[in-house]
């Protein structure tokens, strides 16, 4: 360990020289829920309690990321845990590296501003501009797996508008709205040609998707460990420098290519193609309602054409359509959104199976005391019955919520109290729910 720690500084030493910026960041964060009351139709009533990450795993989310930069080059280099410790053993995606290079090759007019990627960076600037609450997974039930591949919850954002990110864990939907594949390196480009003027392209040669028999596949001492396909098809070669090598055709036809241009006073005008998803996306961000303030985004898809990509063949994601709304006045403070998916079809059996409309409306009205914030979440779901899910009967859920939030520096602690009402989901009548969460973060 020693030795370690003194190898580590010896490499700091040796970078700060090189680098004009040195920067050491981290985070962390966790919910513990120190009473849920779970009253059934039939039966007793359940009283329980758990330690969970933000999205409802056990546990913490945590990361570390080291940055050094200087006026033409810089890398990145982090850890991030999504679940917690606990999940090691048996979830080997439970940690994941990042890292990236990058560097601005032209000390020239109008192309200073290009930078290269390599490894598995993201970059957010396009992203939809109305995010969510971190209370959403108790105040509406997201267990479901539907919602795998409809509207996304945890970052709600991405809704409006897709930002650059690999997504380095990967999902193992094929058919998500939100889906991204486990990505190990990929190419990102960004270029400011002009003020105001925002061009970003991302592409990664090897796209990997969870393999269907997962969990069955492979068993190690008790633990099951995901493998993983090719998104992109057979390599090169299976050893030394072919590995890597995938056809160049498969690989560009899935590029992520977008622009950004932003109308000084007015709003914020977006679009972009996703290959990977099969979709075309558009968004516009209205600044010129003062204390309002808009984003509006839609999401058009297209059916997938390669026989050998099992997962979009014949099949079509759902139209999406999302507002979210801030407004400012004073202490108070008001998030409102509302998110659609729509008319997503599959035809690659017999006939075209469609999905019908998933609507979710959310509201988070808050108020600054000085020595801390209180709040609402108020959220509602109505899920259409479709041939796609499967679902014989329309569904509906609800929740509503009060909490409070005290801000600590680089930190913050929020504790509440939020109802899941027994309303009928997929012809059954669910659970009342009670929830006392409080959600602990922090960073530097």
């Amino acid at each position: 360990m020693k030795k370690l720690a003194i190898a580590a500084l010896c490499a700091c030493a040796l970078t700060l020289p090189a680098f004009a910026q040195l920067n050491v960041g981290g985070y962390i964060s966790s919910v513990w829920v120190p009473y849920r009351l779970t009253v059934p139709q039939e039966g007793d009533a359940l009283h329980t309690t758990a330690v969970q990450a933000p999205w409802g795993e056990p546990d913490i989310s945590a990361g570390l990321s080291f940055d050094g930069w200087s006026e033409f080059v810089g890398f990145h280099l982090g850890l991030d845990i999504a679940y917690g410790a606990k999940n090691q053993a048996g979830h080997p995606l439970s940690a994941k590296g990042s890292g990236w290079v990058w560097a601005k090759p032209f000390n020239l007019p109008y192309l200073d501003t290009l930078t290269v990627y390599l490894g598995n960076a993201g970059n957010d600037t396009l992203q939809g501009k109305v995010g969510g609450s971190q209370f959403v997974h108790y105040t509406l039930n997201t267990n479901y797996d539907r919602h795998k591949y409809r509207v996304e919850y945890q970052d709600s954002q991405a809704n409006i508008f897709t930002k650059f990110d690999p997504y380095p864990w990967g999902n193992a939907a094929g058919t998500r709205n939100t889906y991204w594949p486990a990505v190990s390196a990929a190419v990102l480009l960004t270029w400011e040609p002009v003020k105001n003027l925002f061009v970003g392209a991302f592409f990664a040669p090897e796209l990997l998707d969870l393999n269907p028999n997962w969990p069955k596949d492979v068993w190690i001492g008790g633990a099951s460990y995901p493998t993983y396909t090719s998104i992109n098809g057979d390599k090169l070669g299976e050893a030394g420098i072919d590995q890597d090598y995938y056809d160049v055709k498969k690989v560009y036809k899935k590029i992520q290519i977008g622009a950004g241009y932003d109308i000084a006073g007015v709003g914020f005008l977006r679009a972009q193609y996703i290959g990977m998803r099969n979709t075309i996306e558009a968004a516009f961000q209205v600044k010129a309602l003062g204390d309002i303030m808009l984003d509006i985004g839609v999401k058009i898809p297209f059916e997938g054409s390669d026989k050998e990509d099992a997962s979009t063949y014949k099949k079509k994601k759902d139209y999406q359509a999302s507002i979210g709304v801030t407004y400012r006045n004073y202490d108070f403070r008001l998030t409102g959104r509302i998110d659609t998916a729509f008319l997503g079809s599959d035809s690659s059996g017999i006939g075209v199976a469609q999905a019908g409309l998933d609507l979710v409306a959310y509201l988070i009205p808050s108020y600054d005391l000085g020595f801390a914030t209180i709040g609402a979440d108020i959220g509602f779901e109505y899920e259409q019955k479709d041939d796609i899910n499967t679902l014989a009967k329309d569904s509906m859920q609800a929740g509503v919520g009060a909490w409070i939030e005290r801000n600590l520096g680089p930190g913050a602690i929020k504790a509440g109290v939020i109802g899941r009402l027994p309303l009928e989901w997929d012809g059954e009548q669910a659970n009342f729910e009670l929830f006392i969460p409080i959600f602990i973060r922090a960073g530097f």
